[in-house]
């Protein structure tokens, strides 16, 4: 068994249990909410589950690096790169709004090569290892969508409060202009709504490592493209990707 399919069954299992510790306290409404230094939320959970991730991971795989939301980073010296979120959507999780989710990826020498995605209160689970295809609830064949012109797409995209903080507002302005439906599921739920053809392109203009990184192999293995754009990134279809680059007025 090689390097990275040892690791992808340490992913799978390490999500599912985290994911399951993040559901156990939602149904309860069993936690604690404080503000961190940039104004975002945070539970006792969040920092809870990525202690809970991190001790798991590294008990199998000590030479690792590991990079979290809540605790930072760990280097490692083996050229694997672990990159978690356990709660992507805290603000959804804190209201009682099911659209949530636990995220792992596994970067090799800085190129991301497997990631998963469980939202546990919906029930569904989606991952890929680079090469493998993208599995959606236990089946291979995950894909994007197949639409071409951008007046029948669906764009998710995120709160004007992010255009605003990271001086992007022209980006809003040009996305609401270039004539597609435009919807405010984020978070981890666009991208799975992405990965699963139900829409067509996430435009977000603020993104960290344990946001984007995760879903970069499901996204490639499920036929999609990805460009960074500013702090954040635009992914669509391959079919739509440039006419919504430029429309944007960036490159893809």
């Amino acid at each position: 068994m090689d390097a990275a399919t040892m690791r992808k069954q340490v992913l799978h299992a390490t999500c599912r249990d985290v994911a399951t510790f993040v559901l156990s306290h939602f149904l309860a409404q069993n936690f604690t909410i404080s503000s961190k230094s940039d104004g975002s939320a945070v539970t006792n959970v969040d920092i809870e589950a990525e202690l809970m991730a991190r001790e798991a991971i590294l008990a199998s795989f000590p030479e690792d690096g590991f990079l979290g939301e809540e605790h930072g980073e760990i280097s490692g010296t083996s050229g694997f790169r672990w990159v978690v979120d356990p709660i992507d959507g805290t603000a959804s999780f804190a209201r009682g709004v099911p659209l949530f989710g636990t995220l792992i990826g596994l970067e090799h020498e800085g190129k991301p090569i497997a990631g998963i995605a469980t939202l546990p209160a919906l029930d569904e689970t989606i991952s890929a290892l680079v090469g493998e295809g993208a599995v959606y609830q236990g089946k291979i064949g995950a894909s994007v969508s197949t639409t071409a012109l951008l007046q029948n797409a669906m764009v998710c995209t995120t709160s004007y409060d992010y255009y605003k903080q990271t001086q992007s507002e022209s980006l809003y302005t040009k996305l609401v202009a270039c004539g597609s439906s435009l919807r405010g599921w984020s978070d981890c739920y666009a991208y799975l709504l992405l990965c699963t053809g139900r829409i067509d392109a996430v435009v977000e203009p603020l993104l960290y490592p344990w946001d984007i990184n995760p879903w970069l192999p499901i996204l490639h293995e499920a036929g999609g493209a990805y460009s960074k754009v500013g702090k954040g990134g635009i992914a669509t279809n391959k079919t739509l990707h440039d006419s919504l680059c430029h429309a944007l007025s960036c490159a893809p």
